[in-house]
């Protein structure tokens, strides 16, 4: 049975779950979290998490990140009692957790550093007591173990009350999570407060696009659809706040926090000018960085100015880029070497700047964020609202279903055909308890949400939702059919990555998942990664594209403008632009979209835009579309 369950969850932090070296004489630090700590594949890119990169803040300690993505730390799925043990406490840290030898607790010795953050999933999946009774559990355990735990409070989210206040969109948890440092007498960072104050200083249209995941099909290659994602962060974001959790420990008043200082790599600072002054409406901030991390320098240009590119401090134009999917000519990549040093984004007009400095790394470092910084103008417009993490909307035009029967990994169930209705070759039956799984390879054709449809039998009484693990938890909901041989289909969306991925249906219930006969997404060109004659397909189709828009000058297509307002209703329609002006608002009537003519009417240069509609201050619906 312990060899059956210990290949739960395996693939999911392979990379994550190597131990140091027996010659390496130092500590290691646990990233614990949800999706906006987690490792995310290469196919998501610019999209990371805090604890992508940490690793390299530090030279003689080993940083092993287990954030997971959905996860909350007190109990998942519909249940808000904390019966279904589908929390991050229990799932992957407590001894004989779910996923089997990967247990965190197991592996946690004296002297390792544990940072826990939640609270972001919490709101949806847990209550604030089960939140409070497993934070207890962790942190007892992890003292047992000789550990130092370290409580951080959830990051904040894209939305701003105004220029000076960011909403608190995850309700208590920020609190709660400092009361319990204060409680269990653990090391407390308070990143809510921190991340608020650096999203002042920065302004809201500099958040969105350099900090949070606003990323187009223009900018990235590997991108299906443009994102705009206001809770996970793209590499930027990720690595300033992951830069904010160091400066914080190196000035810590605990004295085993403030140590960490002892195990951090040298930091060398990268200026960035703009020349002409004034050419750019935004441009990536000076910052700092340890050598070997990806910097990514980025500037917008202003209406009518001429972009010729990034120079670095000698005066040279640079070319290339160390993330091979970036394609936008305003966005540069490149890994940090061991001197400090300076670039330029340079428009028509202006010179490169040289650098001055002696290239010798910091000595001294911040230990809180700035108010305001004086190049950086806010301009405000009006947040995509809500307070989940997408409000991306099902689409039920699913391009092609795949054979459940079969699985890649066969997981813990059976291929059966025992029960009339089914398509394919059969159906996968799981094993009635909350750790069956089953996994499918799958290739998409680009990074992006899509809708995820799964046809499904559930001849028992009660909802056996499951989980369609995808780099993240969906949690997908399969209510009772009425027999085994009657099926139904379930949606969820999610968020895809380019390239090869892995799907795994799990279950959560002690019943098992329903039987899935198929699944199918609303996205096209989508393969299972053993189809080799179908990948081989799309990526011939892409390289066609490729070509042809290299010599038409074209612009990609995009997108699903649909809205899926229920019915039709006066509201207030809000356009802007992907810099987050608002370039056009008007009161009508909307019903399934807005339609070419009056988007044409509102709209009259070429390019992707957010739209959003508002009746009174409730938000029906957000979308985007792009005007050719």
């Amino acid at each position: 049975m312990n060899k059956l369950f210990s290949k739960i969850w395996q693939g999911f932090v392979a990379g994550s779950l190597l131990v140091a070296p027996a010659t390496y004489a130092g500590v290691t630090i646990y990233m614990l979290g949800d999706s906006t700590m987690q490792d995310w594949a290469s196919g998501y890119y610019p999209k990371q998490g805090q604890g992508q990169d940490f690793h390299f803040w530090f030279d003689k300690a080993v940083v092993v990140n287990r954030g997971q993505g959905g996860m909350s730390l007190g109990g998942g799925g519909k249940d808000k009692q904390g019966n279904t043990a589908v929390g991050y406490y229990d799932m992957f840290w407590k001894h004989g957790c779910t996923s089997g030898s990967n247990c965190i607790a197991d592996k946690v010795q004296a002297g390792d550093y544990v940072v826990i953050q939640f609270g972001i999933n919490d709101v949806s999946y847990s209550t604030e007591d089960f939140f409070a009774s497993n934070m207890r559990k962790l942190v007892a355990e992890a003292k047992a173990k000789g550990a130092y735990p370290i409580i951080m409070s959830p990051i904040r989210r894209l939305y701003y009350d105004s220029p000076t206040a960011i909403h608190n969109s995850y309700r208590g948890y920020p609190a709660l999570n400092q009361k319990l440092s204060e409680e269990l007498n653990v090391p407390f960072i308070d990143m809510s407060e921190m991340v608020a104050n650096y999203m002042i200083s920065v302004g809201e249209r500099y958040a969105a696009q350099f900090i949070f995941n606003y990323a187009t099909r223009d900018e990235y290659s590997n991108l299906g659809s443009d994102q705009a994602d206001q809770v996970h962060l793209q590499m930027n974001g990720a690595n300033a706040f992951g830069r904010i959790i160091t400066e914080q420990m190196r000035a810590h008043k605990d004295p085993m926090v403030k140590k960490l200082g002892d195990y951090m790599a040298p930091m060398y600072q990268v200026d960035v000018k703009v020349s002409p002054e004034g050419s750019a409406e935004a441009t990536s901030i000076g910052a700092y960085y340890p050598e070997g991390m990806t910097v990514m320098l980025k500037t917008i240009p202003k209406s009518g100015k001429k972009f010729l590119g990034w120079y670095d401090g000698n005066g040279n134009k640079v070319s290339g880029n160390a993330i091979s999917t970036v394609k936008s000519p305003y966005i540069y990549t490149f890994k940090m070497g061991n001197k400090s040093t300076q670039y330029t984004a340079v428009y028509e007009g202006g010179t490169a700047q040289k650098y001055t400095g002696d290239g010798k790394a910091l000595t001294a470092f911040p230990t809180t964020t700035p108010k305001s910084l004086a190049d950086v103008t806010f301009e405000p417009f009006t947040p995509i609202g809500g307070t989940t993490e997408t409000s991306v909307a099902v689409d039920k035009d699913i391009k092609k279903f795949f054979d459940a029967a079969k699985p890649d990994d066969q997981g813990v169930g059976w291929t059966e055909s025992n029960n009339a209705g089914f398509t394919g070759d059969g159906f996968y039956n799981f094993d009635n308890s909350n750790k069956s799984f089953a996994t499918y390879k799958v290739n998409f054709p680009g990074a992006g949400y899509t809708t995820l449809a799964v046809r499904y039998a559930n001849g028992g009484n009660t909802d056996r939702m499951f989980n369609a693990y995808l780099d993240h938890d969906y949690y997908v909901s399969a209510p009772p059919t009425g027999g085994w041989d009657k099926w139904d289909t379930a949606y969820v969306v999610l968020d895809a990555p380019a390239g090869e991925a892995e799907l795994k249906f799990m279950s959560i219930t002690s019943d098992g998942a329903p039987n899935i006969d198929a699944f199918g997404f609303s996205l096209e060109d989508v393969c299972r990664a053993s189809d080799t004659a179908c990948v081989n397909s799309v990526i011939a189709k892409e390289n066609a594209v490729k070509e042809d828009s290299s010599k038409t000058d074209s612009i990609p297509s995009f997108v699903n403008a649909k809205l899926n307002v229920a019915q039709l209703s006066e509201a207030v329609v809000s356009v802007f632009d992907m810099q987050g002006k608002l370039v056009a608002k008007r009161q009508m009537m909307v019903g399934n979209r807005v339609s070419t003519e009056e988007f044409n009417s509102m709209v009259h240069t070429k390019g992707v835009y957010h739209i959003v509609i508002r009746k009174g201050s409730q938000v029906m619906h957000q979308s985007m579309a792009k005007l050719k």
